[in-house]
């Protein structure tokens, strides 16, 4: 569609036309999109094409209103992004219509005249009618006005009018007072929009237009220097000094990707879009090129450079923001702060160096710069910064492999308080991944997963940052376990072993898949170049290797199983390295997303590490007798009855009650059961739920007797009321009763609120279907509703069921790992009950979008399942459910 052809005729049917002319200006915008890198040519031609429409539309209604010759003047202006000039595929158009003088009929006319016809043809047309004056008084009290009126041009109309506009926007940015003022309410707004769309420019699904490094913060600086510089185009920055020639390229480079980026979000959309949600990343990096390869999946490479296009926006106009502000001095400027250190000094409260060739001088200083800021809490300023990124080549195998410079860095990891975020920095400035080459292939990596939020070599810093918070004492209410740890770590050298444990966890993510194999060598040989000793290469190792082991073993497996105990306790190489374990696995989960490490993990890793220190220090690895176990608990809870009578009772419940069940209950909740066991011989179905505030949760209790796929019908219950089971202990006592604890939150992850009488519509259901009144499949079919299983994936895992009869000394240990859905937990213990297998204990793990759910069961002899046979039809009959969406009127199958 050429420039001849975007000219418009509204002869007639007008809608007809504006629309005919919009179909074929979209089809030439596409082909534009589709068949050029460069994404300005479609902006700029949508851009030129709702200019001619809307001066089209315009003429034919001053043509048909027939105004006289004078009392009032009109305009039609763009604003925002269309003022700009910056049209993607589907941006709002929005307009001003500006009068002055008694116009509001002329102006009523054009709203039916030039907006019905666009919103008729399906445009997004916002729109706003003022006088000049009116905009003169809302430029005080609105900032979303005031910086939409520095966007404002002129399309068509009385062209003085529009003048008069921006010769009063301009008297307004004269004052100082009122520059200033915008200055500091816009950059108070950025930090509010930061901080909603995340605070980070690594967030696993990243808004490009708001988000940090996105689009806008290139608008604030360009509306900054609009007033400030009273700059024309973008390019004119690079005159009035905002940017360098080079920094405008980068910026200027990076810019053309978010928008080609954002045009390709707005087609598959088929609307307005600028959240990269992770449904359209793998279909969009394939469309920008990006193919799998046998060690990283195609959009975890695209993702890459998104990151770094980021980071390259918000660290560019970081500095151009910090340029403009110096432009407005202040009366009494902060002094410059002499310091011991002559090498550095501190001017406008931001530390730099004393001479300009510091670090040619004295490359040490690559290091000892960021270490000097932290202990001053001072920033660097854009001349150290510059400075030390112009001299990176300088630190080359020579300075990394340096006693010198090796030791200098060991002693900064010594110190917990504040390493995170000085090791950010140096990340930022590329220092950290020059010094540490293995940790500068985690840059801007992704992890393609709907768990981890944020970019590996970020995850790894945050990661470091917790272990600061623990050191500092953030978590010594809350976490007392983890902290009473991190404290007793006092020497310089075991402080420097944590700390960077923690920084080279993932160090293997730098190569490919299977990390934790690939990452072993990578930190040994990162160790043995910064000086640690043999045996604290091999810790490292240890650590780098076992750092998943411990969340696998707290969260997926019975942490009663004295035998499983030992057996991770032999694993141990010390009572230094469980300790060592346990903080690196706090800090992994605890940096893996907002909400990865819940009360209830923290306080299973915590039973695992205490209960692992005890068969450590009490250096025996074997089993007690289960009888002299179970006699010392009964002495235990019978203390807990003053009444001959109630211990007696308590004999009778201890009799009847397996020996499983007695060793992994703490005696206060044994005698608890025992209150509810007296409750039962009155009524046959006794239901409690009480909150677990500690553990953020609420714990559900059943005593009943023992029915067909209990346990399976209390999972369809819980999903029918939105309720999520962590774990599950189901004990069966040898009289037929059945006595089920759950622990359970909302389907949002946290504790149930019980105001609402939540339980007692639940203990309300579960009578009508334990009595028979109700079929429990009326209220789980509703959950089955097919709506329910559209939900966003990231990179999902083939679904996989593993069996075990070696982790258990008494159960087959079946594990099930599948993409989430709603009652998948339901259905999975429907199928193993028609199976003929019975459930004593679970664990459920949910990250996000993944199950890893864990089932511990026997047969009905109370026996493993050992026939090859039965285990392979068991895994068949286990992947075919998590395979298939239910439909309403599913049933599990019978055998």
């Amino acid at each position: 569609m050429s420039g001849e052809e975007l000219q418009i005729v509204l002869d007639g049917d007008v809608l007809g036309t504006v629309r005919s002319f919009l179909e074929k200006v979209e089809k030439r915008i596409s082909a534009l999109h589709e068949g050029n890198e460069d994404p300005l040519p479609a902006i700029q031609f949508r851009t030129e094409a709702m200019d001619r429409l809307l001066e089209a539309l315009y003429l034919k209604a001053e043509r048909d209103y027939g105004r006289p010759g004078g009392g009032f003047r009109a305009a039609l202006l763009s604003q925002g992004g269309y003022g700009r000039k910056e049209l993607c595929l589907h941006s709002d158009i929005d307009v001003l219509f500006l009068y002055d003088g008694k116009a509001q009929e002329f102006v009523k006319f054009l709203n039916e005249r030039v907006l019905q016809p666009l919103w008729d043809a399906g445009l997004e047309v916002g729109f706003a009618v003022r006088t000049v004056r009116d905009c003169k008084k809302l430029m005080d009290e609105d900032m979303t006005i005031l910086t939409s009126l520095l966007d404002a041009r002129h399309l068509v109309g009385d062209r003085t009018l529009s003048d008069e506009l921006q010769a009063t926007v301009e008297k307004y940015f004269s004052s100082k007072g009122n520059r200033d003022r915008f200055l500091n309410r816009k950059i108070a707004e950025n930090e509010e929009r930061q901080e909603k769309y995340g605070g980070s420019v690594y967030l696993l699904e990243p808004n490009i237009k708001e988000g940090e490094g996105g689009l806008r913060d290139y608008h604030s600086v360009y509306w900054f220097a609009r007033i400030f510089d009273r700059i024309r185009e973008p390019a004119d920055m690079v005159a009035r000094g905002t940017f360098t020639e080079a920094e405008f390229g980068s910026l200027w480079e990076a810019l053309r990707f978010l928008w080609r980026l954002r045009n390709e979000l707005h087609r598959r959309a088929g609307r307005r879009s600028d959240q990269l949600v992770v449904e359209y990343q793998e279909p969009i990096a394939h469309w920008f090129g990006y193919s799998n390869t046998s060690q990283f999946l195609g959009v975890e490479t695209f993702m890459q450079k998104y990151y770094s296009v980021a980071a390259t926006i918000r660290n560019l106009t970081d500095k151009a923001l910090r340029r403009l502000n110096r432009r407005e001095p202040s009366l009494f400027p902060p002094p410059e702060i002499p310091l011991q250190d002559k090498n550095c000094r501190i001017v406008d409260g931001r530390l730099t160096p004393a001479t300009a060739d510091l670090f040619e001088r004295e490359p040490i200083y690559f290091l000892k710069i960021f270490e000097l800021g932290r202990k001053l809490g001072v920033e660097l300023d854009d001349v150290a910064k510059e400075r030390i990124e112009q001299s990176l080549p300088r630190m080359d195998e020579v300075f990394r492999t340096s006693p010198v410079a090796c030791a200098f860095f060991k002693t900064m990891l010594s110190d917990f308080v504040g390493l995170g975020t000085m090791l950010e920095t140096m990340n930022d400035l590329g220092v950290l991944g020059t010094f540490l080459p293995e940790f500068g292939k985690l840059r801007f990596r992704v992890q393609h997963n709907l768990y981890h939020v944020y970019t590996v070599d970020v995850h790894s810093l945050f990661a470091v940052s917790e272990l600061g918070k623990i050191a500092q004492g953030d978590y010594s209410q809350k976490h007392p376990t983890v902290t009473e740890i991190v404290r007793g770590v006092t020497a310089p050298d075991r402080k420097t072993l944590l700390a960077f444990s923690i920084l080279y966890h993932d160090v293997g993510k730098g190569e490919g898949k299977g990390h934790v194999e690939r990452g072993a060598p990578l930190i040994r040989e990162a160790a043995k170049r910064l000086g640690f000793p043999p045996a604290d290469v091999d810790a490292l190792e240890f650590l780098e290797r076992s750092h998943l082991i411990m969340t696998h073993v707290a969260f997926r497996r019975d942490l009663e199983e004295q035998n499983l105990i030992i057996r991770f306790a032999r694993a141990m190489q010390s009572l230094e390295s469980l300790g060592m374990l346990h903080v690196l696995t706090f800090c992994d989960v605890k940096a893996a997303n907002p909400d990865a490490m819940t009360d209830w993990k923290a306080a299973l890793l915590d039973v695992l590490y205490l209960k692992t220190r005890g068969v450590l220090e009490k250096g025996t690895f074997t089993k007690e007798k289960v009888s002299e176990l179970v006699a010392k608990v009964l002495v235990e809870v019978i203390r807990l009855f003053p009444l001959e009578e109630d211990r007696e009772k308590c004999r009778e419940f201890f009799s009847m009650m397996s020996p499983r069940y007695l060793l992994a209950t703490p005696p206060q909740q044994i005698a608890h059961h025992v209150e509810l066991w007296e409750r039962f011989r009155l009524n046959p179905i006794v239901f409690e739920a009480r909150p677990v505030e500690r553990e953020g949760l609420s714990e559900v209790t059943l005593f009943t007797w023992e029915g067909s796929a209990l346990f399976s019908r209390m999972a369809g219950l819980f999903a029918a009321h939105n309720i999520n089971i962590l774990d599950a202990q189901l004990n069966l006592s040898n009289r037929g009763h059945a006595l089920q604890v759950f622990r359970v939150v909302d389907h949002e992850g946290h504790m149930i609120d019980a105001s609402d009488g939540k339980w007692e519509r639940v203990e309300k259901d579960l009578r009508d279907v334990l009595q028979g009144r109700v079929p429990l499949e009326t209220l789980v079919a509703e959950k089955f509703r097919p709506s329910l299983f559209k939900k966003k994936v990231a990179h999902v895992a083939p679904a996989r069921v593993d069996i075990d009869n070696d982790v258990s000394a008494y159960y087959t240990v079946i594990d099930i790992y599948s993409q989430d859905r709603t009652g998948l937990l339901y259905q999975i213990t429907s199928m193993l009950s028609a199976l003929g297998l019975y459930v004593d204990v679970t664990k459920i793990s949910t990250k996000l979008d993944q199950v890893a759910d864990t089932f511990y069961v026997r047969d009905i002899f109370g026996h493993k399942i050992t026939s090859q046979e039965r285990l392979a039809r068991i895994k068949e009959a286990l992947l075919k459910v998590i395979e298939e969406a239910p439909t309403p009127d599913w049933r599990p199958p019978k055998f």
